[in-house]
């Protein structure tokens, strides 16, 4: 299996309703990360409507999806009812069930919109198995972007307190690599996603949990 333009085609091919947009500069990295780890049983936590996780079943990953958002949930279940969905909130510990069991967790967005971040780690990792992978990506706040945003005035609507169940935490490269390292990854692969370097859109951090 490889991550290469078919792959990507299935990915984007499902038309029911979903973040199409909200993940596609996601896709292809995600994709890759995992091709290249040789994942086949992937987690997704945080998986709202379930359409990252049914488009990697698309591609031929064994997928499971967990959410703390019922409402989120049914429409998962509707749309993907060949798919284990599971209720679950990535802060408290998993259901036995799904403990040990997979390659790799992949948490889009997710790790800057909990309070406790290093938790959502430690509880992904509870779901790998020995060597699994760990995928976050998070919005990316680069210091040459914080300083544009700034300049252009667009600084507040950027890191606005007033946003419901917005951003809690502003990961910089530097701050989501001491994170996977607290925890003892290994093969820690770090790029930006969307637009160019500088000004990227998001940021994706990857890491093996020890054999």
């Amino acid at each position: 299996m490889k991550a290469d333009r078919p792959m990507i085609d299935r990915l984007i091919a499902d038309r029911t309703p979903g973040p199409r947009q909200i993940h596609s500069h996601v896709t292809r990295p995600i994709v890759e990360q995992l091709v290249k780890a040789g994942s086949h049983s992937v987690l997704e936590l945080g998986c709202g409507d379930g359409w990252f996780t049914a488009a990697l079943d698309r591609c031929g990953f064994a997928t499971t999806g967990l959410d703390r958002d019922e409402m989120q949930l049914q429409v998962a279940r509707h749309h993907y009812p060949h798919l284990p969905f599971h209720a679950g909130d990535a802060m408290h510990a998993l259901d036995p069930a799904l403990v040990g069991r997979f390659d790799a967790v992949i948490a889009i967005d997710l790790v800057d919109h909990v309070p406790h971040s290093r938790r959502l780690v430690s509880v992904a990792l509870s779901a790998l198995k020995p060597g699994g992978l760990l995928v976050l990506t998070s919005n990316f706040h680069g210091y040459s972007k914080n300083l544009a945003l700034a300049f252009a005035g667009r600084f507040d609507a950027r890191w606005d307190p007033l946003t419901d169940e917005g951003r809690l935490k502003f990961f910089s490269r530097s701050t989501l690599t001491s994170l996977l390292k607290e925890f003892g990854l290994v093969e820690l692969h770090f790029e930006t996603v969307g637009r160019i370097p500088m000004f990227a859109r998001a940021m994706l951090m990857s890491g093996r949990a020890a054999p």
